[in-house]
């Protein structure tokens, strides 16, 4: 009776928890494959975004060999150090981590230098050598054996349904036999771009690469998660986070600074923001919108207010205004810091801004980044009487002021007199070393472009 009266009671007991067990087990089961369908969906977009900026950075490559003025050079170089970007942070979001990759995106990095590097500079006074040239031929056919490479994979996984969630089993594996055709793909891309001839990047990058190196510790401070990154990048472009849906990545191993790759894509909007945010500091490196821009509405003056605005609100202050450029629909600014009368352009910030709405559409702030720290300024040996009477008579002097510049043989911080002068209707720049009296450089400016030295 006893027994009878207990099961009576433990049967439905015992029933009810086999019952909740099932029902939690399938619970657990469909949370699972929700997080395995949820990466293996972001792989699959990250890699066709790969292979999308692949096909593009060819094209605008392609570009750039045939084009023949400044006017269309420019926005096809920034285009190609947008795609380079974009690229390496796609490749930061696949599961590649445990296979060397740093050889391809260390190309990436590299052709963004490049291109962003020859974009910013006058074309018109310092137009492609044979050597960028050569370079540029170079790295258009490199990306056409990384672009064919990238479809052969993006068939294959095509046709013989393969999974990316099964790559990381595949590479962390032990057996040598363990077979994955991306993997596969991968480690013949890598191995291409291994065998590569060593490019000839010219000067500039050289000398960025070696700056990077030994400023890349400049860039400390407190370590940010990637939620802290997500909070950071928000905040930068003044979004919520219920509004949009934002991806933090890694970046890659091409990156000399270390940092995350931010992607904030709106369901309103197809095209997205990209940035990096450094992990040590919470720095935001670079900017780009993917937006496309309509028909200009607002001036370069009220373009120029918007910039100034945006490095205000991000914590960049004494900042003036060194050049301005402009191409379609966009204005380009190049802002300096001046602090007691001196400006330090090694610490320049570029910001692109839209000229149909006024918003900050790219923003480039490595320099500043890289170079940026407290100075010991030398007081001046050289009056600013004695430096304007080491300038050509013929020349007449309109502004003059102190400016640190990087020398011209070693690339050393050097104090300058820094002279605007006009001559037979073209404008100059002229920099007269402030402690020897020597002159460092002089730069011939265009007068009645868009380039315009020394604008508040």
């Amino acid at each position: 009776m006893v027994y009878g009266a207990l099961s009576r009671v433990l049967f439905p007991v015992a029933v009810v928890a086999l019952v909740g067990a099932g029902v939690w087990g399938y619970q657990e089961h469909n949370e699972k494959n929700s997080v395995l369908i949820k990466a293996e969906n972001s792989y699959q977009r990250a890699f066709h975004d790969l292979t999308y900026h692949v096909d593009k950075l060819h094209d605008e490559l392609g570009k750039s060999l045939v084009v023949n003025s400044r006017k269309q050079m420019t926005p096809t170089l920034t285009n190609v150090w947008r795609l380079a970007y974009a690229a390496q942070s796609d490749v930061g979001q696949l599961p590649l981590t445990l296979m060397p990759f740093n050889n391809t995106e260390e190309m990436l990095a590299r052709v963004a230098d490049f291109s962003y590097r020859v974009a910013v500079r006058d074309l018109d006074k310092q137009p492609l050598t044979e050597k960028e040239y050569q370079t540029l031929k170079s790295l258009h056919k490199h990306a056409a054996d990384i672009q064919d490479q990238l479809r052969n994979v993006q068939s294959n996984v095509i046709d013989k349904q393969l999974r990316w969630m099964d790559v990381e089993t595949a590479l962390a594996s032990d057996d040598k036999k363990s077979d994955n055709t991306i993997v596969d793909g991968f480690k013949t891309i890598e191995k291409k771009v291994q065998e590569y001839p060593d490019l000839d990047w010219g000067v500039g990058i050289q000398s960025l690469d070696k700056k990077k190196q030994q400023r890349i510790k400049g860039i400390d401070g407190k370590k940010v998660s990637k939620e802290d990154a997500k909070r950071i990048a928000l905040d930068f472009v003044g979004m919520k986070e219920g509004n949009v849906k934002v991806d933090v990545d890694e970046n890659g191993k091409g990156e000399t600074y270390s940092a995350y790759s931010v992607r904030i894509t709106s369901p309103k909007d197809a095209t997205a923001i990209n940035m990096d945010v450094t992990k040590r500091g919470g720095k935001v490196v670079w900017l780009m919108d993917e937006r496309k821009v309509g028909k200009e509405k607002i001036s370069i003056e009220k373009a120029q207010e918007s910039g100034h605005k945006f490095l205000r609100a991000h914590g960049y202050d004494n900042m003036k205004v060194a050049e301005i450029d402009s191409y379609d629909g966009m204005a380009v600014f190049t802002f300096v810091p001046e602090v007691d009368g001196v400006r330090f352009y090694p610490d320049a910030v570029v910001c692109e801004v839209a000229l149909d709405s006024g918003r900050v559409t790219a923003f480039n702030s490595t320099e500043y980044l890289f170079n940026n720290k407290k100075r010991m300024v030398p007081k001046p040996k050289v009056s600013k009487e004695e430096a304007r009477g080491k300038v050509n008579p013929s020349v007449k002097v309109t502004d003059q002021r102190l400016a640190m510049i990087e020398g011209k043989n070693d690339g050393k911080e050097v104090l300058a007199w820094e002279l605007t002068g006009s001559f037979e209707g073209n404008t100059y720049m002229i920099y007269i070393n402030a402690q020897t009296g020597e002159e460092e450089e002089i730069v011939r400016m265009e007068t009645g472009g868009n380039q315009q030295p020394g604008v508040q």
